[in-house]
């Protein structure tokens, strides 16, 4: 391939990145003599020469332009606010953890002809074999009580977490007047939880952050599920019988000194929206 046909290759995948190989390969060839015809192999490397090589694609909520500006206002409004500050605010979110089901790339050291020994496999069942819907709170002083989602979570639910793990966790952690933050799922924006939330911040119990829309990556608790996550799957007798205990063992256990690295680098996830003009993250 001429330099110039390189050029026009990249080019093509560069105006739609989700092309594979093929369909490139078919579209290079199309209308092309035979003799200036090539193979996949020419034009991957091709693309390799010049770094743009086949990866997994990452995966991000949907952001729309309103979504966009509203991430920016929030990370340009805080991106100066202090530690000290950080440490007033109670970071919460809901998560699901499957007995058995493991979504992470999971290595194992083998030799060649070993791939499918039992020893050398990670074992799955259907569906994750069942799963756990938990709520939780982290702050630099602590954790709250992890509780357990039995049943539907909607919003008379949420209400009653509110009412019993989130305020008065909250207090305990961080005294009256601390900065609750909670995303936009429907169930926390309905009217009766906004009323009594809003209750509670004129009486002086909480402060309501406001939060950005689709914002998952400036969230430090994120980060906090996968530490829990990778943690329990390191005991080795864990069955779905004592899943939900072992969960609350080592979410009791994550060490200050853990919180504090993930709440204190909300300046740097501010920094990051800002650079990307609203957009994603590496976080």
């Amino acid at each position: 391939m001429t330099a110039k046909d390189q050029r026009y290759v990249l080019l093509m995948a560069k105006r739609n990145r989700f092309k594979t190989l093929p369909v490139l390969h078919e579209e290079y060839n199309c209308g092309r003599k035979i003799k200036e015809q090539v193979c996949e192999t020419v034009l991957r490397n091709s693309l390799a020469k010049n770094a743009l090589n086949g990866r997994v694609a990452a995966k991000k909520p949907l952001l729309r332009s309103a979504n966009i500006k509203k991430r920016l206002a929030f990370a340009k409004a805080h991106v100066d606010w202090s530690e000290k500050q950080w440490s007033r605010v109670l970071f919460t979110d809901e998560s699901k953890f499957e007995f058995f089901g493991n979504k992470r790339r999971i290595y194992v050291r083998r030799f060649a002809n070993e791939r499918f020994k039992n020893y050398c496999l990670k074992p799955t069942v259907k569906h994750g074999g069942g799963s756990v819907m938990v709520w939780g709170g982290i702050c630099v002083r602590g954790v709250t009580r992890l509780k357990l989602i039995v049943g539907k979570m909607d919003s008379s639910a949420y209400k009653t977490i509110l009412q019993y793990n989130v305020l008065p966790d909250g207090v305990r952690l961080l005294g009256k007047g601390f900065i609750l933050q909670q995303d936009n799922d429907p169930k926390h924006k309905e009217k009766r939880v906004m009323r009594y939330l809003t209750n509670k911040e004129n009486d002086g119990t909480i402060k309501n952050m406001i939060w950005p829309p689709q914002s998952p990556d400036l969230n430090p608790i994120e980060q906090i599920w996968d530490h829990l996550d990778t943690s329990v799957r390191r005991i080795c007798r864990l069955t779905s019988r004592n899943f939900f205990e072992q969960l609350q063992n080592c979410w009791h256990s994550i060490s200050r000194k853990t919180l504090k690295k993930y709440v204190f680098s909300m300046r740097d996830r501010c920094l990051a929206v800002i650079a990307a003009k609203g957009g994603h993250t590496r976080f």
